[in-house]
């Protein structure tokens, strides 16, 4: 239009201030970023006060994940105050430092005064025990969590030596829990004691069981040392810098499970979709189901670790 007056836009398409102030008002953005997730090896919660003060905090910051063997350490803690070195196998007795006994009694005193000052509901920590209603899971598991726990668990466990004394010890079901948690979670890494320690369970478990524990590659170098600055950020900001100052040493163990199963399992059992999603799903993210159903899943399991 030339020649007059500019039309004003239609009274439906303009806004007031006032109704503008109240969609600022009633409009909530909220952004929630992905959390780190991690099992904690109940041997780096309660082997020493630096390790429990450590799994506290980080809750605040990562999702944590407890296992059953942690909750049954506390509920046992008349009987461990009386033999602490009771909750390692019987292997690792003779080397253990002359501070354990009262490194674990200390961290046993830790969790029960977080556990009085504080309900399960607000602890902060993620679990898993017999049944779903008293298990608490992080946001987003999937529906079948506990059930592949299980699956996962009493394979694991098949492979020890029942005879074995090492198999009675708290520690070594603690590692075993930690490992088949981890697998069962698929986006989760463990955090444990530096498996160099004498403290620490984890080499002597996976030999029992045998698993394979390797180092992570000298060529991912770049790749282990994103995630180290990752989770040391995360240290930081839980205020956790000095207990590794002080001397905490932490290992991350990365399960990877399911990757060669097509090749080595019954692949003529399956249907034509289970065999399609092996062949593409060679990963430990989100295995398929039909993965935990041929044979072992542990056999050509691999486990990848590197100090903090």
């Amino acid at each position: 239009m030339t020649g007059g007056a500019a039309r004003a836009p239609p009274a439906h398409t303009t806004l007031s201030g006032q109704a503008c102030a109240m969609l600022d008002q009633e409009l909530e953005v909220s952004v929630r970023a992905r959390r780190n997730a991690y099992v904690v090896d109940p041997l780096l919660a309660l082997s020493s006060p630096y390790g429990a003060q450590l799994v506290s905090r980080l809750s605040a910051l990562a999702d944590l994940t407890v296992t059953r063997t942690f909750w049954q350490a506390i509920d046992s803690s008349d009987y461990y105050r009386r033999d602490p070195l009771g909750f390692w196998p019987n292997a690792l007795r003779e080397r253990l430092p002359a501070s354990t006994a009262d490194d674990f009694n200390q961290a046993i005193t830790l969790w029960e005064e977080e556990r009085q000052r504080t309900d399960l509901s607000h602890c902060r920590l993620h679990w898993v025990i017999d049944n779903v209603s008293e298990s608490s899971f992080p946001d987003g598991s999937r529906a079948d969590l506990l059930e592949r726990y299980e699956s996962l668990h009493q394979a694991l466990t098949s492979r020890s030596d029942p005879t074995d004394d090492a198999t009675e010890s708290a520690a070594y079901y603690g590692t075993i829990d930690s490992l088949a948690l981890a697998a069962a979670l698929g986006n989760a890494c463990v955090l444990t004691l530096a498996p160099d320690l004498p403290q620490a369970c984890l080499p002597l478990v996976c030999e029992h069981v045998g698993l394979s524990l390797e180092r992570a590659p000298e060529g991912e170098a770049e790749l282990v040392a994103l995630e180290q600055r990752r989770l040391r950020e995360l240290i930081v900001a839980a205020g956790c810098s000095s207990l590794l100052w002080g001397g905490l040493r932490i290992a991350v163990v990365h399960p990877l499970l399911y990757g060669d199963l097509l090749l080595r399992g019954d692949a003529d059992t399956l249907d034509s979709g289970d065999r399609l999603a092996l062949e593409h799903r060679f990963d430990y993210v989100e295995p398929p189901p039909a993965a935990l159903a041929i044979g072992d899943p542990w056999r050509a399991a691999r486990h990848f670790w590197h100090v903090l």
